[in-house]
C-alpha cells in the first residue's frame, strides 16, 4: 500500500493530537484541524489503511486510533529528526543550576536531576562520570588520632573521595606535606588509572617516602576500583510518570515500577544506548524486551573537561512530547557542561 504524503500528513496530527490529549483521535477531529480539503469519510478511509499498515492502532473500546509504536518511530525518524540532529533549543525558561565552590559533583547532579524532572515533567536520570575516566586534580592527607589518617582525592570533575587509613611506620607532619607535594605537582591531570609509582620523579633525599607514596597511589588507585561496576545513578520523578492517565492500570504500574527500581539496568542501558554528543529515542520494547511496552526513553550522553562521560536520560510514556524534552535535554546538558567547566 502506498504510504503517500496524505497519509503522512494525517499520521503526524493523529499523533500530535494524542500527545496533547491522551484520547483515541477520530477522523472527524482531524479534519478540523488539517490544512487538506479532506472529508471525515476520507480520513476515516486513510486512518483505516494506516492502521493496516501498522501505523496506528485502535482500543478495542473506542473508534478513535491512537499511534502504534511503529507509528511513534516514523515520527521521531522523519518528523523530529532534523531537530534531534541540529540540537535545537533555547534557555528561556530553563533554570541555571545554582552551585557554589563548596558543593561537590554528586550535590550537583542530584539537584540537576530533581530541576529536569520538573521541566519535562517525567522521569529523569543522570549518571555521572565514572572516577576511571577522570583525572587527578589533588589529595590531602590528614592525620587523625594515633596513626590513623584519612584521604581526601578530588578529580578533574570535582568528584570527592575519602578513604581512611592507618600506618605502621611513624611519619610527621613534614614528610605528609612532602608526599602530598610530589603527588600534587606531578599526578595532576594523569587519568587516574595511569598513575603508578614508576611515574613519579621522587628526589634522592625523599627515597624514604617510597613505601607511604605507594602506599597512597594504592589507595587512589582503590578509589577508581571500587567504582569500575557501579556509577552513581541519581533518578527523580517517579511519582510524576505514574500520574500519566496511561499508566491507570495497576499491572502497568507494576511493570514501570520493576524497571525503575531496577538502578543497575537503568545505568547499563543509558551509557550503552547513548553515543557522544547524540540524542537517541528508544520506543517501548526497544528500551528492554519486558516491562517497557509503554514506556518511551530519550538519552544522550554527557563530557565535561573533554574526557570524563557521563549520562543523562528521560523517562516517561511513549505519549511523551519529544520535541519538548529533546529541546530542554540539549540546553540542560549544556548547562551541566558550563557548570563543571566554569572556574568556580
Amino acid at each position: 500500500m502506498n504510504f503517500s504524503e496524505r497519509k503522512k500528513e494525517i499520521l503526524n496530527k493523529v499523533i500530535i493530537k494524542f500527545i496533547d490529549n491522551a484520547e483515541p483521535v477520530s477522523s472527524q477531529s482531524i479534519a478540523k484541524n488539517i490544512d487538506l480539503d479532506l472529508s471525515s469519510a476520507t480520513i476515516r478511509k486513510e486512518m483505516a489503511e494506516l492502521e493496516g499498515m501498522g501505523y496506528l492502532t485502535h482500543p478495542h473500546t473506542s473508534a478513535g486510533r491512537v499511534p502504534s509504536d511503529k507509528g511513534y518511530r516514523f515520527y521521531v525518524d522523519n518528523v523530529i529528526s532534523e531537530r534531534i540532529r541540529v540540537g535545537a533549543g533555547s534557555k528561556e525558561n530553563l533554570p541555571e543550576v545554582y552551585i557554589d565552590k563548596d558543593m561537590e559533583m554528586e550535590t550537583i547532579l542530584q539537584k540537576s536531576t530533581e530541576q529536569l524532572s520538573q521541566f519535562t515533567n517525567y522521569l529523569s536520570m543522570i549518571v555521572a562520570p565514572a572516577i576511571y575516566q577522570s583525572r587527578f586534580r589533588h589529595v590531602e592527607l590528614l592525620k587523625f588520632e594515633d596513626r590513623n589518617f584519612l584521604l581526601v582525592l578530588i578529580t578533574d570533575t570535582g568528584r570527592v573521595y575519602k578513604r581512611s587509613f592507618s600506618l605502621g611506620e611513624p611519619y610527621n607532619t613534614l614528610d605528609f606535606q612532602r608526599v602530598t607535594n610530589i603527588l600534587n605537582s606531578q599526578l595532576r591531570n594523569k587519568n587516574i588509572v595511569d598513575i603508578d609509582i614508576s611515574i613519579l620523579n621522587i628526589p634522592e633525599s625523599d627515597t624514604y617516602l617510597l613505601m607511604l607514596l605507594k602506599k597512597i597511589i594504592t589507595i587512589i588507585k582503590g578509589c577508581a576500583e571500587e567504582n569500575l561496576l557501579y556509577n552513581r545513578l541519581f533518578v527523580h520523578g517517579t511519582a510524576v510518570v505514574l500520574q500519566q492517565p496511561e499508566f491507570l492500570d495497576l499491572k502497568k504500574i507494576g511493570s514501570i515500577l520493576r524497571v525503575i527500581e531496577n538502578e543497575y539496568l537503568l545505568m547499563k542501558l543509558l551509557l550503552e544506548l547513548s553515543e557522544d554528543d547524540e540524542l537517541i529515542i528508544k520506543i517501548g520494547p526497544e528500551i528492554f524486551n519486558k516491562g517497557t511496552d509503554d514506556l518511551s526513553l530519550v538519552a544522550s550522553k554527557y563530557k565535561i573537561y573533554g574526557n570524563s562521560t557521563g549520562a543523562v536520560g528521560i523517562l516517561g510514556p511513549k505519549r511523551m512530547n519529544y520535541v519538548k524534552v529533546i529541546n530542554i535535554l540539549n540546553v540542560f546538558i549544556e548547562n551541566l557542561k558550563e557548570v563543571f567547566n566554569s572556574p568556580t
